[in-house]
């Protein structure tokens, strides 16, 4: 039996590393005493796996994540434990029972929706810089991978942009390929709008299910 969870993180709880946050449910599932796989080996740690890993300091509606169980758990029952177990600012939203034979959360998800308000700005300069980027054919961009630097196209990964008053819905490629932080899009917006006070939260996770996509939990459920 797999479970996969939707969780949110926020408050404080965004500074949580990704790391961290791993250690974070372990300590969760033995402080729940839910049955948990634990995988062989000297080391033996719990079969738990995140579907995409989440850029510090942002904070999230919609974490997914999945865990092999060595007996069958009443959904209501691994909701209630995990939730009482886990810290402030991380909190256990909804679980379902992952299908037999879906792929895992992590090889599953393609695309991430970001939402991004913005105060005390040009809300017509930034939604003039929006239009700009998504008229681009291509933006250079860099990042560190691996110790190295590498190049991008940006604009490939940037899926659509809905701005309407002060909040920018973005939603971004985040697949096993590859994955665009929205930090990438607020700087290329800063760069034509001047500078912002901007705030921003990760409100979906998405798979790709007949040439449309679907909430990850959903896909895999």
């Amino acid at each position: 039996m797999r479970i996969g969870v939707e969780f949110s993180k926020k408050g404080m709880a965004k500074y949580i590393s990704h790391l961290d946050l791993q250690r974070t449910f372990s300590r969760a599932i033995r402080r729940s005493n839910l049955p948990v796989k634990l995988s062989q080996g000297f080391h033996p740690h719990y079969v738990v796996s995140f579907a995409s890993a989440l850029a510090l300091g942002t904070q999230s509606e919609c974490e997914c994540v999945e865990m092999a169980m060595s007996e069958d758990v009443d959904l209501k029952v691994f909701l209630f434990a995990l939730s009482k177990a886990l810290p402030q600012g991380i909190e256990a939203k909804s679980a379902v029972v992952l299908k037999e034979g879906a792929p895992k959360l992590m090889a599953a998800v393609r695309e991430a929706e970001y939402t991004a308000v913005f105060s005390d700005c040009d809300f017509d300069m930034i939604k003039e810089a929006v239009c700009d980027i998504m008229g681009q054919a291509q933006i250079a961009a860099t990042k560190k991978a691996k110790g190295k630097i590498k190049q991008f196209d940006m604009r490939a990964m940037i899926v659509s942009q809905q701005m309407s008053c002060d909040t920018l819905v973005m939603r971004l490629v985040a697949a096993p390929s590859g994955s665009l932080k929205p930090d990438f899009v607020i700087e290329q917006i800063r760069k034509r709008a001047g500078e912002l006070c901007v705030s921003v939260s990760r409100t979906k996770l998405l798979a790709h299910k007949d040439g449309k996509a679907v909430d990850l939990l959903t896909a895999c459920s």
